[in-house]
């Protein structure tokens, strides 16, 4: 893979996983570097002496670092500035993003036969539906949450559809964590990545094994918790913050709304340009 194909990639990653209704792992799935992302995840948490078992684990640390690093900025860039697009038009922003998720479950069900489809979304949407209609937890969370948080965020992380920052948000750990951060709060810090540390010696290997036993039904389940995330991503919202019709002739912003889904569906076809281009 050529050095642009993976900036590129780690740049989106990075810039999603703020945001609820895609995650890094949607990005990875769509853009066909996950199974690399898996096993790579997987080979670092082992380390052997004999020689092939040794290069490769090398390049999986390579690999992971490299992408890593333009995550990291393409997380930074989205701090700053996707961010404040959700305070100042929210509407508009949700949809794009629904349309990229459109986008994302039209593409993913090209690569996965009728009958496991029929299947397996539904039981994704099962999963994927509680978490992200879930409202986010308003307490203050004990110091044992901060250790299941990073258990949850990790695997939230590479799993497709829900992004940890979300996952977080839900638990009511979000804000707290990046306040522990900022304080630099030890007890805290160490108990969430200590959970970190933990899935990512297990959910690897265990994604690793399923997608290569039985990569058709778990693209299939990944369809369904990309499409559960829907529900987190429509743009018009109650008071109460569950998901409405639109009036037409009410609503001003209908006609820009529904231009930015297209905008975002296109994006994604866009971005599949890219991967036919590029040699994965």
């Amino acid at each position: 893979m050529t050095w642009f194909a993976l900036c590129w990639r780690g740049l989106l990653m990075g810039i999603v996983e703020v945001l609820p209704g895609i995650s890094g792992g949607t990005i990875a799935l769509l853009t066909q570097i996950y199974d690399r992302l898996v096993n790579a995840l997987s080979q670092i948490a082992k380390f052997r002496t004999i020689d092939v078992e040794r290069e490769s684990w090398t390049a999986s640390l390579r690999f992971l670092v490299q992408l890593g690093i333009w995550m990291a900025l393409g997380f930074i860039v989205s701090m700053f500035t996707i961010l404040e697009l959700v305070n100042r038009v929210p509407q508009l922003f949700w949809g794009v993003i629904l349309g990229m998720v459109v986008g994302v479950v039209v593409q993913l069900t090209q690569a996965v036969n009728n009958q496991d489809l029929i299947r397996f979304v539904p039981l994704g949407l099962l999963v994927g539906i509680p978490i992200v209609a879930f409202p986010a937890a308003s307490i203050e969370p004990p110091l044992w949450m901060f250790a299941v948080g990073g258990i949850c965020a990790f695997s939230a992380w590479i799993l497709p559809g829900i992004s940890g920052s979300m996952m977080m948000l839900l638990m009511g750990i979000w804000v707290p964590t990046l306040e522990a951060v900022r304080h630099i709060e030890l007890t805290k810090l160490a108990l969430f990545a200590g959970g970190l540390a933990l899935a990512f010696a297990v959910v690897p290997r265990i994604l690793s094994r399923g997608i290569l036993r039985y990569r058709q039904q778990m693209l299939a389940f990944f369809i369904g918790l990309v499409a559960s995330t829907l529900y987190r991503a429509w743009p018009w919202r109650s008071n109460d913050g569950f998901p409405e019709l639109p009036v037409v002739g009410a609503d001003g912003q209908l006609i820009g709304v529904v231009g930015c889904m297209v905008a975002g569906f296109a994006g994604v076809l866009f971005l599949m340009r890219l991967v036919v281009r590029d040699d994965v």
